[in-house]
This record gives C-alpha cells, structure tokens and sequence, in this order.
C-alpha cells in the first residue's frame, strides 16, 4: 500500500480507536513501560512531541519526567522549505501555541533549543514490529532531524492500532527506522 492511503486509513483508525476505553487502558500501560525502561532512566535530556488526541497521550509522559527532573525539550516544526524542526526548551510555564498541524509547539523565541539529546520519543501513524520501521505523517520532518543527530536514542511508543508485523507500506531510503519499540500489552 502507497504511504500516502495508509496514513488516511490509520488516521482514521486512530481517530475511531481514540473514543474508546481501551486507548485509554493502552496509554497507561505504555505510560508505565516508557517509566520502566532502562533507557528513558539513563537519559536526562529528553525530546518529545506534544501528541494528537488520536495519538499515543503524552501529556502525562511529560509531567512525570518533569517530576524527575529531566529536562524536556519538545519539537517544533520549523517554517522553511526543508521540513526541518528543534527542539525547545519546555517547562510547565512555557506559553504552546498550535502549528499548522494542530500540535502544541513552544511559543517563544528566546527558548533555549538543544538538538542534542539523549533520548527522543518519536511519533508515527504506524510501525513494523519486525524491522522497527516508522510510518510517519509525510512531512520528513523526523526522519531529515534523525538522519543528522544519530547519536540520540529513539524510541517510539505505539498502541495496538498503530502496530503491523511487518512493513505493509514503502521504505524509502531516507526512512530512519526507531531504535526501541514499545508496545502496550494489547499488541
């Protein structure tokens, strides 16, 4: 299946999936598997994407590593022709404002930006339990930012909706797949 069919199938999957209980339930569990995970304790900078309501909650996710005392960066799409993005210093009084894509991105120019981090928590629509493939929402925006900083861990973290097998759509040379996969209990 071309890329561009499965991500209006899984966005619509996802909005259905988005109503239920079982998202909920499935957030949760995912929530407590990121908390647990060696990776995410060994990291201190942390980047991250204020989600969709269709997507992995990680409005929680942020708090708790707030609670810990990492640092929190999250992503902000940059407005050029090379669908680059930063990450932005975020703290529980920084002022979001919603992109073009309906994310809440970092309202405010003076944020620090650190493109250098230990651990970034990546979105996707899809991904391939074999081969850890990502299928992103087509802007290339993380895959060109992974292509460049290789030295940050990724992980993604994906409910029953969002999780194939394998690969059923095309990779692309330039499709950076994701290091660490967790999945809730569902999958």
């Amino acid at each position: 299946m071309n890329k561009k069919d499965l991500r209006q199938k899984q966005i619509s999957r996802l909005q259905d999936f988005a109503a239920t209980e079982q998202k909920e339930q499935e957030d949760r569990q995912l929530l407590e598997k990121i908390m647990a995970w060696d990776g995410l304790k060994s990291s201190q900078t942390i980047g991250v994407t204020s989600s969709l309501a269709y997507e992995v909650d990680t409005s929680r996710l942020i708090a708790l590593l707030w609670d810990q005392g990492k640092d929190v960066y999250l992503a902000k799409a940059n407005n050029n022709p090379e669908h680059s993005q930063d990450f932005l210093y975020y703290s529980y009084m920084t002022k979001l404002t919603a992109s073009k894509f309906g994310v809440m991105e970092v309202n405010d120019p003076s944020a620090k930006i650190n493109n250098d981090l230990d651990l970034i928590i990546v979105p996707g629509l899809a991904f391939a339990e074999d081969t850890h493939q990502r299928l992103g929402f087509g802007g290339g925006y993380y895959d060109r930012f992974l292509a460049k900083h290789k030295q940050a861990k990724t992980v993604a973290l994906a409910n029953s909706q969002m999780i194939f097998n394998t690969t059923e759509w095309n990779v692309e040379q330039t499709d950076i797949p994701i290091q660490t996969l967790i999945t809730s209990n569902l999958v």
